[in-house]
């Protein structure tokens, strides 16, 4: 059973992973500051607090004048993109938590100051923040199923070493019943042998007892 419940948990895993290719998409998305183009990714993790920090972090990188944050939508205020412009750019991101393929839709939405990047106005723009954006979900997908791996990894050695264990009882399990049943076979023969000896014993002690009327008789006939 147990092995019929891993063997099919194992392949449940597997035909997830299949599927889990980061693509960028590109749409006109709702945020709180109004719709604007954004590109839309998948991010292949559970947790939407950790694509939430992993992103800030990432943001961070590049240097920022000001967070905030309302739900799970955020918003960093002069990002520094120097190897796209010297300009600064604002960047709006909203995270949506989609539960039946345990993953995260990250939407983001970059301002230039009054126009939203978008592939078709701004094609060296969008190239960038394409490329960025599907790097850094490639990156953090692959870091939180590697989690993922060593955890169950540890789960494996732990069953391994269960087997091993319970190996070793059978294994001296067997042996113990190996040295009963010899102690048994040592012990019926013994007690065939013990009752030959009985039998000589009451054949000897029968002789001595005529040994001993004899000799008896002998003793009261002396007067």
């Amino acid at each position: 059973m147990v092995k019929k419940i891993l063997s099919v948990a194992f392949v449940m895993i597997c035909a997830g992973l299949l599927a889990q290719e980061v693509k960028i998409k590109e749409s006109s998305e709702s945020f709180s500051s109004g719709s604007h183009n954004a590109f839309k990714v998948t991010v292949f993790v559970e947790d939407i607090n950790k694509v939430q920090k992993e992103w800030k972090s990432k943001m961070k990188d590049f240097g920022y004048g000001d967070h905030k944050d309302k739900g799970n939508e955020h918003f960093f205020d002069n990002v520094k993109f120097k190897e796209l412009s010297n300009n600064p750019m604002d960047v709006y991101t909203k995270f949506e938590e989609k539960k039946s393929d345990k993953s995260v839709e990250m939407s983001v939405a970059v301002d230039m100051g009054g126009d939203y990047v978008s592939s078709g106005s701004h094609g060296k723009e969008a190239d960038f923040m394409k490329k960025l954006i599907k790097e850094w979900a490639v990156k953090t997908s692959k870091e939180f199923v590697e989690d993922q791996w060593k955890e169950q990894n540890k789960m494996l050695v732990k069953l391994q070493d269960k087997q091993k264990d319970l190996e070793k009882d059978n294994k001296d399990l067997e042996n113990d019943i190996k040295n009963y049943e010899e102690k048994i076979k040592k012990a019926k023969e013994d007690i065939e042998k013990n009752k030959k000896d009985i039998e000589t014993k009451k054949t000897e002690i029968e002789a001595q007892k005529k040994v001993v009327e004899v000799v008896k008789k002998k003793l009261d006939s002396i007067n």
